[in-house]
């Protein structure tokens, strides 16, 4: 099966720590569009997304063009679901935060690291046994499919690669053990500059 990673297009907030489960700002919504306009142009059995406004947003284009519905499976949620307020590495790097950051990524949330990578792993496995053998589009977040990556690739650590909003990854296998990268962060989709 192949999966196609999206990460969300930029949120409402991604500056500030003013708000939780933000939606996604005008530019958000026009990288969302783009990518979903390049992503329908492929065969796309599914589409996943995790539970936040963000990737839901992101996925809804591409659910409307192809007449597909969003699964929603919130254990591929970054690691501010649930939290009462959202902060953008962008927000932590304007801050001056961002080496106590880049020391315990998972940690500056107030999160157990192998907690988070295990709950996102797991997402990810459910989705590989509800869509066997299909290509899907999956919608989430940075640390999440740094995670997959990470995972297919041998490598330690949790923030490996920078991905931009809007882009797309692809990773093909049967399971957690047996992926391969097809792909990383692919932009060539925004066909303007997606920030405005």
């Amino acid at each position: 099966m192949q999966l196609i990673l999206v990460r969300h297009g930029l949120p409402e907030n991604a500056h500030s720590r003013d708000m939780s489960d933000p939606p996604l700002s005008d530019t958000g919504h026009f990288q969302a569009a783009q990518t979903c306009d390049r992503l329908a142009q492929e065969s796309i059995d599914a589409i996943y997304s995790s539970a936040l406004r963000r990737a839901i947003e992101s996925g809804e284009p591409l659910a409307r063009k192809l007449g597909l519905t969003i699964t929603q499976i919130a254990e591929i949620g970054e690691v501010d679901n649930g939290e009462d307020s959202y902060i953008s590495p962008e927000a932590i790097r304007a801050a001056g935060d961002w080496e106590a950051f880049l020391r315990d990524p998972i940690g500056y949330y107030g999160h157990d690291e192998a907690e988070f990578r295990e709950r996102v792993l797991g997402g990810f496995e459910a989705i590989m046994q509800d869509a066997a053998g299909n290509r899907v589009a999956i919608f989430t977040h940075g640390f999440p499919i740094n995670i997959l990556l990470s995972r297919a690739l041998g490598l330690d650590g949790l923030a490996n690669f920078v991905l931009r909003n809007g882009s797309i990854t692809r990773l093909m296998g049967e399971d957690l053990n047996k992926l391969q990268v097809l792909s990383v962060n692919e932009t060539s989709h925004f066909i303007r500059d997606a920030v405005r």
